[in-house]
């Protein structure tokens, strides 16, 4: 009997405990758990409260990848809910916790408040502020009129003039178009426009510009007009997504995220759709066949370490344009030797490598080693062919030294190598902006086939002196080489940077710059091999005030003086001399909203006056992109967190132009030839124009929906952008810029 009740007594407690043990398990395995995500992007939220409603000490927050666990005393109905800061209204869900429905998966998903815009904190990418705009590539994208291409929204900044509606690469305090240069992230940028005026970026992946419109550091290229240092964002390392748009003209796709441990990559691509949907128009004898553009960029990011990082770059970009000139319209009347096919298609690719290195707390070293080619294949009907291939190969270095108390070093230097493959047999026409009348038909057919090999390095170094506690002295010193002229140049740059008090910045500074002449001008047998470069000096001053949060204003003035520029003469020994100079100069005013509640946007004016001097004549006029008055008032406020409006309002006084007076004499095949009045003795119309755009944004809970829709040129206003004379030159009638008066897109984001 003893044995009997302890063995009875024994099962007793094995059953009692084991069903302890389970009913304790099954008390454990009572849990929901999930995520707290941002709406639509799927962003994890650190920090986020989870509560329930019916148990008040139940309570979690989320961690760093926005993971919750709530365990639950007991089997029941329950209300979750979730909420953080800088979120719209708390999210609830209503869960039943039974048996078989023990362990809930439960996300939510929290909307960004839009009175709460996100605040990123940066370092800045380069420490100098004399002449320098920065202006964020969301801001340039959601500009009216630019179809959310940054750059196009680059015009509506002061120092840039104005294309009279065309958009097209900028022009700079009195530079022309072709004597800016571009990087993005350090690398040197090739074809950054498509035809048309498109850029070659995808806007979604480009962070902030750094314009600098005079006296840059040395450490940048030979170029006498601006330089634009653009910085891409980073790929996006919490999860796969991408982006889809199509828009008027084109679609693009983009593709981002985790690739591994500390890498992550982007890559995208667009095509131009226009020429499948129209072959092609006719106006005026010349058919015109919709051209077509494509590009694409790619990123690889390996955070090696703390110290190092190493990315990889891919771009490339491509177009295609045909016409036909019929033989009996007034264009093949004026030039003949456009009747017929003419043809123009090219591309370009970079492939390079950055290395980031922090060597020392403060002591940073960038390494830019790359790749750029290039290839241009064009058929002027009669007049000939142009192919032209370029391979250059580069290597750029930048080391900053800024952890001494009152010296920001910095060193650089860099070295390219190009070969050059040319088959040229084309007729050449010498022209220049100080050449007028110059006419293709009757120019000498000029045969070239050859391969050239040269290269081009430079050697420079700039001192940040923090001499008093608010005054900065900048001194900096550049060396240039290259041997296809054979010339060099030892360059310096001085600045000062006043901080009269925490929101006022007094600044001043003065450059010396030099730049290639182009191909066509230094080319052996259509140019002069012994030409020089060209040469200009750069001095500006300015004061820029932040007022609060919101409000920012900046004004500089400026004076460029150039020298050396490449005069057209008529001896086929030399084409081109170096034989004219010119000056600009002028003032500028910077208003600016920043975006931190519903209004923001900016005014731009500038009052500016820019010359060309013929040396060999004495002639002097004005530079063929003076504008005298160029401002830009652009706002956008958001409405909601849906709708969103913007707009654009540009105005210029007319650039100059050089009229015909009528006609003295014949070509040898019998065409008028035309006289001209001083050149840009004329002026073009004032210009100006209108934009309004409207944004209206979707949010679901894992994806977005993104649409956009412009109209261009509200009020019709009839801008000129210049005159046709016919080809006999006894008419005179304007010619209007081709706007089309709608645009739109459609994005979808994953």
């Amino acid at each position: 009997m003893k044995f009997l009740a302890k063995l009875t007594l024994f099962l007793f407690c094995s059953y009692f405990f084991a069903s302890a043990e389970n009913l304790s398990a099954q008390e454990a395995n009572l849990q929901i758990r999930g995520k707290v995500l941002q709406k639509g992007t799927k962003k994890p939220i650190q920090g986020a409260l989870v509560s329930v409603s019916e148990i008040e000490t139940l309570l979690t927050t989320t961690e760093d990848d926005g993971s919750y666990v709530l365990n639950f005393p007991q089997q029941g109905k329950y209300t979750i809910t979730a909420t953080a800061l800088g979120t719209e209204e708390p999210v609830s869900s209503t869960v039943t916790i039974i048996d078989k429905q023990s362990n809930i998966n439960l996300n939510f998903y929290l909307r960004s408040s839009t009175l709460l815009p996100e605040i990123v904190v940066s370092a800045e990418r380069n420490p100098n502020r004399i002449s320098k705009t920065v202006i964020k590539g969301e801001e340039l994208r959601e500009i009216a009129g630019s179809s959310g291409d940054p750059l196009k929204g680059l015009q509506s900044l002061p120092g840039i003039a104005m294309s009279n509606g065309s958009s097209s690469a900028p022009a700079v305090r009195g530079s022309g178009p072709g004597d800016n240069f571009f990087y993005a992230d350090g690398i040197p940028v090739g074809k950054v426009f498509h035809y048309g005026g498109i850029s070659v970026f995808n806007g979604d992946l480009i962070d902030n510009f750094n314009l600098y419109s005079a006296a840059f550091a040395p450490y940048y290229d030979n170029v006498t007009g601006a330089i634009l240092d653009i910085s891409l964002r980073n790929p996006r390392t919490d999860r796969l997504g991408g982006k889809l748009n199509i828009s008027l003209t084109g679609a693009d796709f983009l593709v981002e995220g985790p690739a591994g441990n500390e890498q992550s990559f982007y890559f995208a691509a667009r095509r131009s759709y226009f020429d499948l949907l129209i072959r092609s128009v006719e106006r005026n004898g010349v058919t015109l066949q919709i051209p077509n553009y494509s590009d694409y960029q790619g990123k690889y990011l390996w955070n090696m370490n703390f110290d190092n990082r190493l990315s990889f770059h891919v771009t490339g970009a491509s177009d295609s344009l045909r016409l036909n000139i019929a033989s009996d319209s007034d264009l093949a009347r004026t030039q003949p030797d456009l009747a017929g096919s003419i043809s123009a298609q090219d591309l370009s690719a970079t492939q390079a490598v950055v290395w980031d290195t922090r060597i020392n707390p403060g002591i940073n070293n960038k390494l830019v080693m790359g790749r750029r080619f290039s290839q241009a294949e064009n058929v002027v009907g009669s007049a000939g062919t142009i192919y032209i291939d370029t391979n250059n190969i580069f290597i750029r270095e930048q080391l900053r030294n800024s952890r001494q108390d009152k010296h920001d070093l910095t060193f650089a230097t860099s070295v390219t190598y190009s070969e050059v493959n040319l088959d040229l047999n084309v007729k050449n026409t010498n022209c220049t902006q100080f050449n007028v009348g110059c006419d293709l038909s009757s120019a000498t057919m000029v045969q070239l086939k050859d391969k050239l090999n040269f290269y081009t390095w430079d050697v420079s170094a700039q001192d940040r002196w923090r001499i008093a506690q608010k005054l900065v002295i900048i001194g900096g010193l550049r060396h240039s080489k290259e041997n296809y002229l054979n010339q060099s140049y030892t360059e310096p740059r001085i600045g000062m940077e006043w901080e009269w008090s925490e929101q006022t910045l007094f600044s001043a500074g003065w450059g010396r710059h030099n730049q290639l002449p182009t191909g066509q001008q230094i080319a052996r047998n259509f140019g002069n091999p012994q030409l020089s470069h060209i040469r200009a000096d750069h001095s500006v001053i300015g004061v820029s005030q932040k007022l609060d949060n919101d409000w920012f204003w900046k004004t500089e003035a400026y004076y460029k003086k150039f020298g050396d520029l490449v005069v057209g003469v008529n001896d086929p020994a030399i084409n081109y001399v170096n034989g004219a100079s010119g000056a600009a100069y002028g003032t500028e005013l910077l208003i600016k909203k920043e975006a931190t509640d519903r209004l923001s946007g900016w005014l731009a004016l500038t009052l500016s006056r820019s010359e060309r001097r013929n040396d060999l004549t004495g002639e002097t006029f004005r530079f063929e992109y003076d504008q005298p008055v160029n401002t830009t008032l652009v706002t956008n406020y958001k409405i909601s967190s849906e709708w969103s409006f913007g707009s654009k309002w540009s105005y210029n006084s007319g650039r100059p132009y050089t009229p015909v007076t009528g006609t003295s004499g014949t070509y040898t095949d019998g065409r008028p030839i035309p006289v001209y009045a001083a050149i840009n003795s004329g002026t073009l119309p004032d210009f100006h124009r209108l934009d309004i755009r409207f944004d209206r944004h979707y949010i679901f809970d894992t994806w977005k929906l993104n649409t956009y829709f412009e109209l261009n040129n509200v009020y019709r206003r009839k801008n000129i952008v210049g005159y046709d004379y016919g080809p006999n030159y006894d008419k005179k009638e304007a010619i209007e810029p081709f706007v089309i008066p709608f645009s739109f897109g459609v994005q979808g984001e994953f």
